[in-house]
């Protein structure tokens, strides 16, 4: 497959800014052209129109994700998922922007944009809980609901990071990371663990 060209890579990057930060009503073709200093004709000639963008940032979120979830082959499937969440609670800027965009994502749902790109991934956190022992004979939606709250959990508390700190009066960011992702990592485990 090609590379896409720059300019069309430039217009994922401010759209994935933009759709993390506004969700999908939020942002404008029009807001988004004047942040990358173009005409609305000219992102709409990359992608023809708002829902395709959108689902060429969240297709980029999607394998991005993947990838981080094929990061560790050889482990356990339950390791897998607890290096996945490690990793999402890792922290900087693209961090936090993939945990607002994924939140968008779900909060804009696929009913609203006819989208559903996070499904592959979505389906690869089923297959890996799914072959944790004390889930296999969990349902889809038993499997789901407990990874949507450890997904909930780890990316609200990644977003939220500024205000814990204040909170705790703490500026030390690798303690607050290292706590974050012991918090989400114990309750992962309480959910791979339970039958």
């Amino acid at each position: 497959m090609s590379q896409p060209s720059p300019a069309r890579a430039r217009y994922i990057t401010l759209a994935t800014e933009g759709f993390a930060s506004k969700g999908y009503h939020g942002l404008s073709l029009a807001a988004l052209a004047k942040t990358a200093g173009v005409t609305k004709q000219a992102i709409l000639h990359h992608f023809g129109t708002k829902t395709a963008l959108y689902n060429a940032v969240l297709k980029a979120l999607t394998d991005r994700l993947l990838a981080s979830l094929s990061d560790t082959p050889d482990v356990s499937p339950k390791l897998r998922l607890i290096l996945h969440f490690q990793d999402l609670l890792d922290g900087g800027t693209d961090k936090m922007q993939d945990a607002r965009l994924i939140q968008r994502n779900l909060l804009d749902s696929a009913t609203d944009t006819g989208l559903a790109p996070l499904k592959p991934y979505l389906k690869t956190l089923l297959g890996l809980a799914r072959a944790v022992q004390a889930k296999k004979n969990a349902t889809d939606m038993e499997l789901l609901l407990g990874l949507y709250g450890v997904m909930g959990s780890a990316q609200y508390l990644l977003m939220s990071e500024e205000a814990l700190a204040t909170f705790l009066r703490t500026q030390d960011s690798d303690d607050l990371k290292a706590a974050r992702q012991k918090a989400v990592a114990t309750q992962l485990k309480a959910f791979l663990e339970s039958e």
